[in-house]
């Protein structure tokens, strides 16, 4: 889809309005961010592939100019201009995945000032939200800490293509998959999901659901959701299943439920040895090469809130009630 009237109407009356006086000179527009809050000191640049794609296709169909004419009077001097308008201009850009910081052209354009005016809607569209979802998910990685972290974020974000983006800036900055198929598809990303709670609730119990899941999915990346019903037994449940079955390979928990179910999860997996620590990670806590868990971003955390339990080197590096 060329898509020439994705842009605003301003953009059209200025740009007929150059067109009808000859006024063809060249003009540069930069898109740059003017500052960035005190805590957001880099942007990760995104958005170039779709904005060289639109400008190379750009063109005014005979429906488009219908439109124009009958809806909105534009006469025929300017639907003339319409029709021959192609972009020609040069652009200069910062390679997507690239820091870039405050007052740094991300994108560049420059050319005839009718063109250069038409595509600036669609340019700030594309690059001011694929740079805003590609930087926050560098932050996430930054917070990560080395730990993977997978998209999940389709059934949230507004719009199918919104969700398509989402998928393709988190995996420019080092996600290790998304749960969009259609993006792992697209862009030759890894595919990840787990189970929902009512998945669990189909089954009879939560032990015939996660050996269900177990011997469906053998050689996925199994993540066994524990708090349909009560997360310590959930957790407990995981463990004999996966025991049971010989599980190998990587294995984990997904709790859903916000921070109240995340202190009981911690404790018992220390309990049980299904958790180990490291003096490296303090005063985070890392899951276990056996056990890992599919909320990484929750670790660090979960070190500050659970108020039971504290870092302790005098023990090696591990955990200790607070009252040891």
């Amino acid at each position: 889809m060329p898509g020439a009237l994705l842009t605003d109407l301003y953009e059209l009356n200025m740009a007929a309005s150059y067109l009808a006086r000859g006024m063809t000179e060249p003009a540069t527009f930069s898109l740059f961010v003017r500052r960035l809050p005190p805590q957001r000191g880099f942007l990760v640049a995104a958005g170039l592939e779709d904005s060289l794609g639109y400008l190379e296709d750009l063109r005014f169909e005979e429906e488009d100019l219908a439109y124009l004419r009958d809806e909105l009077g534009f006469g025929p001097g300017s639907l003339e201009g319409f029709r021959d308008l192609r972009f020609t201009g040069d652009v200069w850009a910062v390679p997507e995945g690239r820091i870039v910081f405050a007052n740094e052209p991300l994108l560049e354009v420059t050319a005839p000032i009718a063109e250069a005016q038409l595509v600036e809607t669609f340019l700030l569209n594309k690059v001011t939200f694929q740079t805003t979802i590609a930087s926050k998910a560098a932050r996430c990685v930054v917070a990560a800490d080395g730990r993977g972290l997978v998209d999940f974020s389709f059934r949230r974000t507004q719009g199918i293509e919104a969700g398509i983006e989402v998928a393709r800036g988190s995996a420019m900055v080092g996600f290790a998959a998304t749960s969009n198929v259609e993006a792992a598809r697209r862009f030759d990303l890894r595919a990840a999901g787990t189970m929902a709670h009512s998945y669990i609730a189909a089954f009879p119990s939560e032990t015939d659901a996660f050996r269900a899941f177990a011997r469906d999915f053998p050689e996925r990346t199994i993540t066994f959701l524990v708090d349909t019903y009560d997360t310590a037994n959930g957790i407990r449940t995981a463990i004999e299943v996966i025991r049971e079955l010989g599980l190998t390979g990587e294995l984990g928990v997904r709790i859903d439920s916000g921070n109240l179910a995340l202190g009981a999860a911690r404790r018992y997996c220390r309990t049980c040895g299904w958790m180990t620590c490291s003096r490296s990670c303090r005063p985070g806590c890392r899951p276990s090469s056996r056990l890992a868990t599919a909320c990484a971003a929750c670790w660090r955390r979960w070190s500050r809130s659970d108020p039971a339990w504290t870092w302790s080197p005098r023990c090696g590096g591990s955990w200790r009630p607070r009252s040891a």
